[in-house]
């Protein structure tokens, strides 16, 4: 049996929303490294050689690869349904392209570059606090003996701006991604979700697009934000449909003396809340600009739509992870 190597760390049917009509679709991009634009085959977009390979698994190394292809094949029907029409979706439905979109916000580069840089960072931390003789001694207790130049390397690195360089392999992005998607995914489906339709504007889509939307009113440009926190999450769903996961906090205040917070949870998973809108040139460039600003290499975009995507892109992030946060400073 012939083994995957080429991983989409977004999907191919996904990217074809995007793309040009016929049994070869093509999609334009452009590079956020370097401004340059091309337009290449879907089927070739955010393709990683052997990104989730698991070497030596009794069902082959892209047994992982299978499993996302077999879920891709149930959100892309859910996906079609809803692009056609059918909203809103049925509990069933909903449960598919939830945990689709919480597997999406976890399984890019953006994921794994971020858990390189925390472990990076927690053993730099760890390092500078013990010092050189006390490394030494932690690594001869497990059978390690280190040069005096190996160590002062170590402790060199540990001290540096980036530190220490760890690899986070695909057997632990996957390991992470198996243990959080059971937790997060209440954080996709407890939202009311938004169908935007639109006519005339035109949407983008990227390498991670799955985007968090800090509260406008609160956005100070400061802290983090994550999916328990974010005042919305957009997903373009295809060039004229977006998906805006807005926020739950404004249900609790409104249904606070009718019902318990458990009753209301329980109504927006059964969708109660959701509904679809006509878009407006505002909510286009509220999708648009945060794809754009949440693209990590690449935004995408149909080739008839180049001119729509502004020349001007935000510089490239080469951090995912604040240090001087995870360090207590």
């Amino acid at each position: 049996m012939e083994i995957s190597k080429r991983h989409h760390t977004v999907p191919n049917f996904y990217l074809k929303g995007f793309g040009s009509a016929g049994s070869k679709p093509k999609i334009g991009a452009v590079s956020i490294d370097d401004g340059k634009r091309l337009v290449m085959p879907t089927s070739n977009a955010t393709v990683r050689k052997n990104f989730y390979a698991l070497d030596g698994h009794p069902d082959g190394a892209d047994v992982f690869e299978k499993e996302l292809s077999r879920i891709e094949g149930d959100a892309s029907a859910v996906i079609r349904k809803a692009v056609d029409g059918s909203w809103a979706l049925s509990w069933e439905d909903r449960e598919i392209l939830g945990t689709f979109l919480t597997l999406q916000f976890l399984r890019g580069p953006d994921t794994r570059a971020w858990m390189d840089q925390t472990h990076a960072t927690l053993l730099s931390n760890v390092i500078t606090q013990m010092g050189a003789e006390s490394v030494r001694r932690t690594l001869a207790r497990s059978g390690k003996e280190v040069s005096d130049d190996v160590l002062d390397r170590l402790l060199q690195q540990a001290v540096s701006p980036t530190g220490i360089t760890m690899k986070t392999t695909p057997a632990g992005h996957i390991r992470h991604i198996l243990e959080l998607v059971p937790e997060l995914v209440r954080y996709i489906v407890g939202r009311p979700w938004v169908l935007v339709r639109f006519n005339r504007k035109k949407l983008f889509t990227c390498d991670t697009p799955v985007a968090l939307i800090r509260d406008p009113e609160q956005d100070d440009g400061l802290g983090g934000v994550g999916l328990m926190t974010a005042w919305g999450i957009s997903v373009p769903l295809t060039r004229e449909v977006g998906l805006l996961l807005s926020d739950p906090m404004a249900l609790v205040e409104e249904a606070a003396e009718r019902i318990t917070p458990e009753e209301l949870l329980d109504d927006v998973i059964s969708g109660r809340y959701d509904h679809e809108q006509v878009g407006s040139t505002k909510m286009a460039q509220l999708f648009n600009s945060h794809t754009i600003a949440n693209a990590r290499k690449w935004v995408f975009y149909h080739p008839e739509d180049a001119d729509l995507v502004p020349d001007e892109l935000p510089a490239p992030r080469d951090r995912e992870v604040d240090s001087e946060v995870i360090s207590g400073k």
